[in-house]
């Protein structure tokens, strides 16, 4: 059973509980994880965790734990231990996410020329659409050593339901999101003002926090929208579920930001379809490798408030179509973003990379033997 050492450089983000899942599911290889900071500990509870705070210290870790595979957690990551994996001779997996894309100007300033060295060192990438790996293909990636491994949810804790119209009559529209830019939680509250004044009983819930918050708050003022739409901040990963279980639709609004920052395929998603929610979303990076327009959902342009309102109106004013669509979704969910098939699917990719690894080393070997002998 390989031992995998699993690098992030926070252990763990709120945001980034698709990474606890598939920790906490491996079978066929055993896992340490090395971090820089410790947080959320109550919420993702894992032993061992090391922390360190150099490359020398990370390595030592990795030898005296006998690693056979580095995992890193997002492309800057990979960048960040290549010496580490030259240090070491050791096969390293980087996992790119979205904000680590080469089209986001922020990471390329990050990455300081070290991202070409990365593609010609690794030994293998995952990335969780196609469209991602259209991209690191365009940057110079080998197409053969990228993987599309989707990040699974487990959908066992997210019980199927018909939504359907509450006694109340009051439609409630939620959204899921850290407020960042790529959220598009601005164009969502500008298509909301539109969806109320044809459709007065509908609320929204945004449950998320972050930097735009100020920002969206006084948006929402701006627009008279304080009696019907509520931030909920930050919520635990039941409080969310919880939510959608409350709800009649879903809405996702992501956008491609000015300086390049996208999504790759957003878990949100898939636990709202898996819930049985109607969605609405964008055309944007991998969502529709996820949503299929008129059968799971509805998607409609980045930006375009005026269709996402229409396409919100057009849920709310037919609850015929939520359980065909809910139907559609939880199938695809199950079929492509089981947290369980995932694993293994993962599990599969390390065992892969280092026997392809062992196997270079051993031909190495043989060749550098075979010339001593000659020249003998």
């Amino acid at each position: 059973m390989p031992k995998i050492a699993v690098v992030r450089n926070w252990f763990l983000p709120i945001s980034e509980t698709f990474i606890y899942s598939e920790l906490v599911n491996l079978h066929a290889a055993t896992a340490i994880v090395c971090c820089k900071k410790e947080m959320n500990q109550d919420q993702f509870p894992f032993d061992p965790v090391f922390k360190y705070k150099s490359n020398e210290a990370l390595s030592a870790i990795l030898r005296k734990e006998h690693i056979a595979l580095i995992h890193a957690r997002f492309g800057l990551t990979g960048a960040d231990l290549l010496q580490v994996k030259q240090e070491l001779g050791m096969p390293m997996l980087t996992s790119f996410h979205g904000f680590d894309l080469p089209t986001n100007v922020k990471s390329m300033q990050k990455y300081k020329g070290r991202l070409d060295l990365l593609f010609q060192e690794g030994e293998a990438f995952t990335v969780t659409s196609k469209n991602m790996k259209k991209i690191l293909v365009a940057y110079g990636c080998p197409e053969s050593k990228i993987f599309v491994h989707h990040s699974g949810i487990e959908i066992e804790k997210f019980p199927f339901r018909d939504s359907i119209i509450p006694e109340n009559s009051v439609i409630t529209i939620l959204s899921v999101g850290r407020l960042v830019p790529k959220k598009g939680m601005n164009d969502l509250i500008e298509a909301f003002n539109q969806v109320q004044h044809q459709w007065p009983n509908v609320r929204l819930r945004i449950a998320g926090e972050g930097p735009l918050r100020h920002e969206l708050v006084n948006q929402v003022k701006r627009l008279n929208l304080d009696q019907t739409v509520t931030f909920l901040g930050a919520l635990s990963y039941e409080d969310i579920r919880n939510e959608m279980q409350q709800a009649q639709v879903f809405a996702l609004a992501s956008v491609t930001t000015k300086d390049g920052n996208q999504e790759g395929i957003p878990n949100v998603l898939k636990e709202a379809l898996a819930t049985g929610l109607p969605v609405v979303s964008t055309r944007h990076a991998g969502i529709p490798e996820l949503i299929r327009n008129g059968e799971s959902g509805i998607l409609v342009p980045e930006h375009d408030t005026a269709g996402l309102a229409q396409a919100l109106l057009k849920l709310i004013k037919n609850p015929d179509q939520w359980k065909p669509m809910a139907k559609q979704g939880r199938k695809t969910v199950t079929k492509l973003f089981n947290a369980k098939k995932q694993v293994d699917e993962l599990e599969n990719i390390y065992q892969k990379v280092i026997e392809e690894f062992n196997q270079r080393g051993k031909e190495q070997t043989d060749d550098a033997n075979k010339r001593d002998h000659t020249d003998l």
